[in-house]
Order: structure tokens, then sequence, then C-alpha cells
């Protein structure tokens, strides 16, 4: 069984807001609640097995996750000691997290939050195409 902590770092990949739903909708935050039900109902049907599949993909997501944020620091430089930096890294890189994402995604058979803004700008800067799962696309 997933921890608690696992849980929400899937819910985070899938780009779910971490919020509990009624507070959020009193706060006028969208919380597709039906589309957390299919999240966590499919975390509850994981089979064993597959569970260290899961846990592999959160580590490549957070990996990722990080190298994003790693390479803001070196967009302030294109060229150091004759060695150019990569123009479009952090693009690069957000589609490759967005990759990994919908391997997540289709282990669990859960579709990305259609609110969300991350995987929404992506496809907008064309740099990962539609972001879709299952049945379920989010444009």
């Amino acid at each position: 069984m997933l921890s608690p902590a696992e849980r929400v770092r899937v819910k985070y990949h899938l780009g779910y807001p971490l919020l509990s739903a009624v507070p959020a909708l009193n706060a006028g935050i969208p919380v597709s609640t039906p589309m957390l039900s299919i999240v966590d109902l499919a975390m509850n049907s994981l089979l064993p097995d597959g569970e260290p599949m899961v846990r592999e993909q959160i580590a490549r997501c957070d990996q990722l996750d990080q190298a994003i944020i790693d390479a803001q620091i070196r967009m302030q430089v294109s060229k150091v000691d004759g060695v150019e930096m990569r123009e479009h890294e952090t693009d690069l890189l957000d589609v490759e997290y967005a990759r990994q994402a919908a391997r997540l995604s289709d282990i669990l058979h859960a579709p990305f939050y259609p609110f969300s803004t991350r995987y929404r700008s992506m496809q907008q800067l064309g740099l990962g195409g539609r972001v879709q799962t299952g049945m379920i696309g989010v444009a």
C-alpha cells in the first residue's frame, strides 16, 4: 500500500491541488472531486506488484522536478569558458517531466487534473503535445 506521502506525490505529479475539497470549494478553488475519486480509487486498487513501479515513477518525476529548479539557475548564463549552455533546457526538462508523469498516469490509469496549469501551459507552448490518459484528455 502506498504511504500517505506517496499518495500526495502521485496527486502532485498528476497536477491535482493538494487541498481538501470542502475548504477549497468554499474558497472558490475548483477541485474536481469525481476526478480526485478516480485517482484515489486507482491508488486503492493498485496491485502489490505495481507499487514498486509507482514508486519508481514518483522518484523519476521528483528528480525531474528538481532538475527543472536547478536548471533555472543556469538560465542566467549562455556561455561559460567556451562551453555553451543549452538554451531551452527547462523546456526540454518540462517535456520529459510530462512524459514521465504520463507513465505514472498510465500505470494507475488515473487522469491528469483537467485544471492543471502546468500541463495546459506546456500544451500551449507546444512542448508536450496533448496530455491525455485513457479516455480523458486535458486541453
